[in-house]
């Protein structure tokens, strides 16, 4: 069964190409009059370390090599678009088919300047799946970092080889999701600790702005939090998890200078919290004149 779902995955994959050059032939058959130029299939690849990037050409590693030789058939002269997760897009056109070392010929560099503000997400681990879409909106969001944590009402234990292997699987979501919306910065993704040893090692930097998803009472309003016209320097911000930050833990999130905020009415799921604060947060900070 899982074999035949990743079959009709990989065609689903193969057939956007076709079904997008199809439709733009459609509409030119519809209305001829219209001026449009023939449509540039645009293949989007990551270069992970393994890569070899020089001036004029990147040597894909066997990953993406694959991926985009044997999932997506792309040929030589057809577009593709670069990516490094540090702000940087590169363009160019495949010259080397190889399905473990495909060669892109590099045409153009395209830079983007990252936030002048960075964001933190401080994540309790919540149970199941729902990492895997919380690490999906962080990383189309833009956050700068997620800082998963194991709280007292986690109920997630992740240790030796299955915490390496459970890190390495979540920075490929992070990178598929760069991949996907196109987005030129890959958020960095620390190991798993606990949220007393994150307080104690990540102490209150100036012109940082902390707040914590909080259901106690006395909270306020998420909005109210940037009542400063100038931009922070920083914005970290913690979710818990399913079963909410214990009292102790809340205590000492205020104490390292966590601010409690509502997010509105309704108690949230983790996933849904982190999506509507981080939602908030970019907006806030997008519209400040520094960023």
């Amino acid at each position: 069964m899982s074999r035949q779902w990743n079959r009709n995955i990989k065609l689903m994959e193969r057939s956007k190409k076709v079904r997008s050059q199809e439709a733009h032939e459609r509409l030119h058959s519809f209305m001829p009059g219209l001026n449009l130029a023939p449509r540039m299939s645009m293949y989007r690849s990551f270069i992970f370390p393994e890569a070899e990037l020089s001036e004029d050409r990147v040597v894909l590693d066997s990953r993406e090599s694959h991926h985009l030789v044997r999932v997506f058939r792309a040929r030589a002269g057809e577009a593709v678009e670069l990516l490094d997760g540090r702000g940087n897009r590169y363009l160019g056109a495949l010259s080397a088919v190889d399905s473990r070392a495909a060669v892109v010929d590099i045409k153009e560099v395209r830079s983007v300047p990252p936030l002048a503000t960075g964001v933190t997400l401080l994540q309790s681990l919540p149970k199941g799946k729902a990492m895997d879409l919380i690490l999906r909106i962080a990383t189309e969001i833009g956050v700068s970092t997620v800082a998963p944590v194991f709280t007292a009402r986690g109920e997630v234990q992740l240790k030796g080889d299955r915490m390496e292997n459970k890190l390495e699987k979540w920075r490929l979501t992070m990178v598929e999701s760069c991949k996907q919306c196109g987005l030129p910065f890959l958020p960095e993704l620390s190991a798993p600790l606990l949220l007393d040893d994150y307080l104690r090692t990540k102490t209150l930097s100036p012109g940082e702005i902390r707040l914590v998803a909080s259901l106690e009472k006395g909270a306020r309003p998420l909005i109210d939090a940037f009542e400063s016209d100038e931009s922070p320097a920083q914005v970290t911000v913690a979710v818990g998890p399913e079963g909410d930050f214990s009292h102790s833990e809340y205590e000492a999130l205020r104490s390292n200078g966590f601010q409690p905020v509502r997010l509105g009415a309704n108690v949230l799921r983790a996933e849904t919290a982190a999506a509507y604060i981080l939602s908030v947060v970019d907006q806030r900070l997008r519209g400040h004149p520094s960023n």
